[in-house]
């Protein structure tokens, strides 16, 4: 018999009284629109479940002042002989996750060399996102008016360690061993001579100093991915 149906009304009861009893101990859900701080972003946070405990990490919370710190919740269920669930004592728990490694990467519109497709190389870079560990996601895509020919198009690079990438094995393949970069993919439309080593799934490797972003393509056009970088090009946040 399907579990879900086989529910006994006592024991929904017992769940949704303990998740009203999380959300008053002062847990917010936001759905469609924020509301005015302070409030929690569920939605955000990588929820794991393990035997009777529940645990959400990196949930971001913004407070009064309107700043963004993470949390980790726990919260730990007792089962009694029905298989009724309540909070067990001393849950929820929650501590402040661990520091998010983004490697100075910086949110915003950015340009690329004058030279190139006469400046309308344009790129927005967005982020952090986050992932397991305390790692973090960035990603970038053609900004509003960018020539259609800018590179790369879009992508998507994660900071932390090589070994938790998620593209470790193509990088590792690749016998690429340098922590100057972060690492990731990213998609263009080879459509002129300065961008012949952009295209789909390029292997990427990006950097930040400053107020300019490097990307690098760790790719060729045939495919191949190297040890170092085979072009790249840099943008330049717009003040």
């Amino acid at each position: 018999m399907n579990n879900y149906r086989s529910l006994k009304p006592k024991r929904y009861a017992a769940w949704a009284g303990a998740f009203l009893t999380v959300f008053a101990a002062g847990v917010l859900v936001v759905h469609a629109q924020a509301p005015t701080p302070p409030y929690a972003l569920f939605q955000y946070a990588s929820l794991t479940g393990t035997g009777n405990t529940i645990t959400a990490t990196q949930i971001p919370v913004v407070t009064t002042t309107g700043v963004t710190v993470y949390e980790n919740l726990t919260i730990q269920f007792n089962v009694d002989a029905n298989g009724n669930l309540t909070i067990s004592t001393g849950y929820p728990q929650a501590i402040p996750s661990p520091t998010l490694l983004t490697s100075g990467f910086k949110p915003g519109t950015y340009v690329g060399p004058s030279g190139v497709l006469a400046g309308k190389a344009l790129i927005v870079v967005s982020g952090p996102g986050v992932t397991d560990g305390g790692a973090t996601e960035w990603s970038l895509s053609a900004a509003a008016g960018a020539d259609p020919c800018t590179y790369p198009l879009s992508a998507n690079w994660y900071v932390g360690s090589i070994a938790n990438n998620p593209y470790a094995s193509r990088i590792q393949a690749a016998k690429i061993t340098s922590t100057a970069f972060s690492y990731g993919v990213g998609n263009a439309t080879n459509c002129n001579a300065t961008s012949f080593d952009w295209f789909n799934n390029v292997l990427v490797g990006v950097s930040q100093v400053g107020n300019t972003i490097t990307i690098s393509s760790f790719s060729n056009n045939n495919s191949s991915d190297f040890a170092t970088p085979q072009a790249q090009i840099t943008y330049t946040l717009q003040q």
